[in-house]
């Protein structure tokens, strides 16, 4: 199986708005994190990780689609510089942003966003 097929019959289990806001969450997470990190597809829980290795400190970030929204959410969010406040969540570590549509879309933002989650995680991991 190639990446594309795995990408598509992942987000054929959505409804069409939701799997559109995905795959748009994915490629712009994608653009930031790859090659330089991993991406796994984990179908138990139905999201995609983005990362070093499968465990808390090797996580970066995940996209989570839900029945009606995409979750973007950050293994460290907590400790992120959110400027344009767009994290939600209220755990110790954890952070999310939550899309409803494409319009809650601000690309300038969420790779602002991620860069600053790639930055810390290899600094937190010195590389």
């Amino acid at each position: 199986m190639n990446m594309k097929h795995d990408l598509d019959d992942f987000f054929s289990q959505f409804n069409p708005e939701v799997a559109e806001i995905g795959k748009m969450i994915f490629e712009l997470t994608k653009k930031v994190m790859l090659p330089e990190k991993k991406m796994w597809i984990d179908h138990a829980d139905k999201m995609i990780t983005f990362g070093t290795e499968k465990n808390m400190k090797g996580e970066i970030c995940y996209i989570k689609p839900l029945k009606d929204s995409v979750n973007l959410g950050f293994f460290h969010g907590a400790k992120l510089n959110d400027s344009k406040k767009l994290l939600q969540g209220t755990g110790k570590m954890l952070g999310h942003i939550k899309f409803k549509n494409k319009q809650d879309i601000d690309i300038h933002a969420v790779k602002e966003l991620l860069t600053t989650a790639l930055d810390e995680h290899n600094e937190r991991n010195n590389k």
